[in-house]
């Protein structure tokens, strides 16, 4: 008899396309999913703990539910896709509002308005969940952070509105289930994080018979903890125990000790970020039930997307029950306006590294490589559909005159990143564009037009084009949307085409594969 070959494919895939080339964020799902247990996230990577050929003929699911694998990505945002909303830069969504916990104990326990805290500390006491799997800083080193598993309202009280250096939550998620017995769990974690979990639901793991809730966190990018707490020392003087807080913003670094606060150009760190985190466009968790995070420049309040229907109705019971304040988002747009520009800085960022890489022939994350070549062998093969079919026809224009201020209040209350300009015969005269409004100081904003700011030079496309030549043009001119404009009268506006509209056909059209491959 022929001896049997003894190959462990989907982690010697899984340790040759993601962990040697360090694009590992250290999220822990491999290990927890393991059904022989043979993976250990210890000494900042994943390792094998013995040979699971040995129990498993085969068995894909480390490499599949790895957040950073080309497996089930369009499966995973069927958990989402049903919202009525969706934005190139915050995904699909059902509303968006601003909220703090009426509870200022909660509130001060956090950096932001204190609603994770809220929202768990609330699910426990109601029994709504037995359990959540958090991340709590170090009491040592508040820069470290480790997975926390919370069994009662008080524990909660360290899940925090940010994580910028990486925790095996998704690890601790199978520690709850499997050590602790629990069945009715609260996962908070940052996207990657939730990436993993919807993949684990994906895959339909006995583990996610245990899933309450899922709680994305904001995050712009997470660092190697060694490398940049060296970093500190060496360059800021800083040592590890004397940093009582980190913040991140689009372009610093901010390091607060007792006695002072340490201001650090973002390029100066950017070294240091992990390898994954340089090539994820995904800022806001976009495929969990609600993402959290920061509102600024408001002080105790935070920004909540609730994205899911299961997600709408935790989140409005708690309002309900008077353990959450809310307030539109269109009242301060300035904290929206922040929100899209430190997303869009996000994937605009990740977009340039990918390319980069590319040129220069280092690998990315496979799954960034699927999407990049899934998407325009998709596209192409839908030659067949034509612009007209897919575009957004009722579309929002401004008029030259107005002002920035106004243009913010309408970014505000539409939720859309980009206005096509109009004047008074109802031609286009220009496109302008949240980007274009940021570049102006505050102190001007009342008083500059979107005439004098937006872009004259337009990209446009006719109904009659096809989705694939859309889509080349958007690629060519580095573009999220076109304006549709009459072929007889190319002023003449007859829609507009975005860069998640064609994500979203991409999206059904994976979900009715899936369904059809089901039937």
């Amino acid at each position: 008899m022929p001896e049997k070959k003894n190959k462990l494919i989907a982690y010697n895939e899984l340790e040759r396309m993601i962990i040697e080339p360090g694009f590992c964020t250290l999220c822990g799902a491999c290990e927890a999913a393991c059904p022989v247990h043979a993976i250990k996230v210890e000494h900042g990577k994943p390792h094998r703990l013995h040979d699971c050929s040995k129990h498993l003929d085969s068995c894909p699911i480390c490499y599949d539910i790895c957040p950073h694998t080309d497996a089930l990505l369009f499966e995973t945002l069927r958990f989402v896709a049903d919202a009525p909303h969706r934005r190139e830069s915050l995904g699909y969504y059902r509303k968006i509002l601003l909220a703090h916990a009426t509870n200022p104990t909660l509130r001060d326990a956090s950096k932001g308005g204190g609603v994770v805290n809220a929202l768990l500390h609330f699910a426990i006491n109601e029994k709504i969940i037995d359990s959540a799997t958090v991340s709590e800083a170090s009491s040592r080193v508040p820069i470290k952070v480790k997975p926390s598993i919370s069994l009662v309202p008080d524990d909660v009280l360290s899940a925090v509105d940010a994580k910028i250096v990486p925790s095996a939550v998704a690890e601790a998620f199978g520690r709850v289930v499997f050590e602790y017995g629990k069945v009715h769990i609260a996962f908070v974690g940052i996207p990657c994080h939730i990436r993993a979990v919807r993949k684990l639901e994906a895959w339909q793991h006995k583990l996610m018979d245990s899933l309450e809730i899922t709680i994305g966190l904001f995050c712009l990018w997470t660092f190697s903890l060694g490398r940049l707490l060296e970093y500190l020392l060496h360059d800021h003087n800083i040592a590890a125990n004397e940093i009582q807080n980190v913040d991140l913003t689009a372009n610093e670094y901010v390091v607060t000790t007792e006695k002072r606060v340490v201001r650090i150009p973002l390029s100066e760190v950017k070294s240091h970020i992990m390898n994954s985190c340089r090539t994820c466009v995904d800022f806001t968790s976009e495929l969990a039930d609600l993402s959290i995070g920061g509102a600024s420049p408001l002080k105790d309040w935070s920004m909540v997307i609730i994205r899911t229907k299961k997600g709408e109705d935790f989140f409005n019971r708690a309002v309900k029950e008077g353990v959450i304040t809310t307030k539109k988002v269109k009242a301060e747009p300035e904290t929206l306006a922040h929100l899209i520009q430190l997303s869009a800085h996000k994937r605009t960022a990740a977009l340039q590294e990918i390319k980069a890489m590319r040129k220069a022939g280092i690998p990315v994350p496979t799954a960034i490589e699927f999407l990049y070549k899934t998407i325009a062998t998709e596209i192409s093969m839908l030659k067949e559909v034509k612009v007209g079919e897919i575009m957004t026809k009722k579309v929002i224009d401004v008029p030259p005159s107005m002002t920035v201020n106004e243009l913010l209040d309408e970014i505000a209350k539409h939720h859309h990143i980009g206005f096509p300009i109009m004047d008074e015969s109802k031609q286009v005269v220009g496109i302008v564009t949240l980007q274009d409004a940021m570049k102006v100081a505050k102190e001007k904003r009342s008083s500059v037009s979107v005439g004098e700011i937006g872009t004259k030079g337009l990209v446009v496309v006719f109904p009659d084009n096809s989705v694939a030549e859309a889509f080349e043009k958007m690629s060519k001119h580095n573009v999220g949307r076109l304006l549709v404009v009459d072929k007889k009268n190319p002023r003449s506006l007859l829609g507009i085409l975005t860069r998640s509209d064609l994500m979203h056909v991409l999206s059904m059209r994976a979900k009715l594969t899936v369904v059809y491959d089901k039937d």
